[in-house]
């Protein structure tokens, strides 16, 4: 972004940018500016070629030569050019830019073959061909600029050359071509940075949109988020929870949630400090996120040493076996507190679950009732334990 800010505060004499964003702009334009060229040469080259009804009139004497030039070089070549330029095999604005000399070249030179009244007229035509680098393609700039040098050098060298021509006839011919090629580098230069500062605006909203989608994206993210541990908070597990039910009602498939509560948590907290607490829902947070990674559950922390698992699509025997595996895992895990013992501390859980497919008018807090008695039975029946829960919908939630 600082880039773009120092270009877009450059002098506007100053054309080309930095190197990083000049690559990115050159990368930016290349496909779109060799469709354009390609599309100009052609119908370029069409109209060329149509001038030879033209050059029937003016220079008949040398109509045979005009068109073998035309029809057995030019054309063949331009073709050859497109075709090079379609594949990438030659850079786009350098091939554009040497092309029109042998143009220039064989305009000038049928002149000077001819011996016809009219063949100086070719002279004050060399103007399209700067029309056509300057404001047709147009060229950049500096190419633009070599292009109308060298037409304006060429038809000098022609003119004087030229029997046809006195000195005042010589004299406008190559005024025009002098002011022509002025105005046309002034109407490309304007074009050129027109199109850069164009570039650059755009670039930076790009990047303006980019960061603020980012930090956008990083405030979503906070926000469903618990800043302690890590793991979805409350706000997020009850908008999955939500989603959940409600495609599950569509698809018929199974819910599962897994109440999660650290046994004895309020006494580590009072004998070891509220820091040392945190560090145990740390550490058991990333233990129950670790333990169902690989599977369609996601970790919530629903509230003080109390997390939640939500498994979409998972059946009872699959979530009795996940809930088990995450019992084990906390159980198994020591957790090093600082001012604890050497050997860190272990804690236990007590699980309870339940899973269900959800039905229609049925609400999602119908599935938390039932895992949150199955927790509850499972700390009643002595802590660290997996508790399944079932329901009967009609009369009362029970807990087998």
């Amino acid at each position: 972004m600082r880039q773009v800010e120092a270009e877009l505060a450059r002098p506007w004499s100053k054309i080309a940018f930095g190197p990083v964003v000049e690559s990115r702009y050159q990368s930016a334009i290349e496909p779109a500016r060799t469709r354009h060229y390609i599309l100009c040469h052609l119908s370029g080259m069409a109209v060329f070629d149509l001038f030879v009804f033209v050059n029937a009139l003016i220079i008949p004497d040398v109509l045979v030569l005009t068109i073998v030039i035309d029809f057995a070089v030019l054309t063949p070549s331009l073709l050859l050019l497109v075709w090079a330029m379609h594949r990438r095999r030659v850079p786009t604005v350098v091939a554009s830019t040497i092309f029109l000399f042998p143009m220039l070249c064989t305009m000038l030179g049928l002149m000077l073959a001819s011996r016809a009244q009219n063949a100086v007229m070719i002279a004050f035509a060399i103007p399209m061909v700067m029309l056509y680098a300057s404001i047709a393609l147009p060229l950049p700039v500096v190419h633009a600029g070599i292009v109308a040098a060298g037409a304006t050098i060429l038809t000098a060298a022609a003119v004087a050359l030229h029997p046809g021509f006195d000195l005042g006839g010589g004299l406008f011919a190559v005024m025009l071509n002098v002011s022509m090629a002025g105005y046309l580098l002034v109407a490309a230069f304007r074009n050129e940075v027109s199109e850069r500062r164009f570039y650059l605006l755009t670039l930076r909203d790009t990047l303006w949109s980019e960061r603020l989608r980012a930090r956008n994206q990083r405030l979503l993210s906070l926000s469903d988020t618990d800043g302690l541990t890590g793991v979805g908070n409350r706000r997020s597990f009850d908008a999955r929870l939500e989603g959940l039910w409600r495609d599950g009602a569509g698809s018929a498939s199974p819910i599962a949630l897994l109440m999660i509560d650290i046994d004895h948590f309020k006494r580590l907290n009072d004998t070891y400090g509220h820091l040392r607490g945190d560090e145990c829902l740390r550490a058991v947070a990333g233990t129950v996120s670790n333990t169902i990674r690989g599977s369609t559950g996601s970790t919530f922390r629903y509230g003080g040493e109390e997390f939640a698992v939500l498994l979409a699509g998972a059946e009872a025997e699959q979530v009795d076996r996940i809930a088990e595996r995450v019992r084990s895992a906390v159980e198994a895990a020591v957790i090093p507190l600082p001012g604890g013992p050497p050997d860190g501390v272990g804690v236990t859980v007590s699980i309870g679950y339940a899973a269900m497919v959800p039905e229609a008018g049925l609400p999602h807090a119908t599935l938390i009732s039932i895992a949150d008695a199955a927790l509850y039975k499972a700390k009643q029946k002595g802590r660290n334990r997996v508790q399944i829960g079932h329901a009967d919908f009609a009369t009362t939630l029970q807990v087998a």
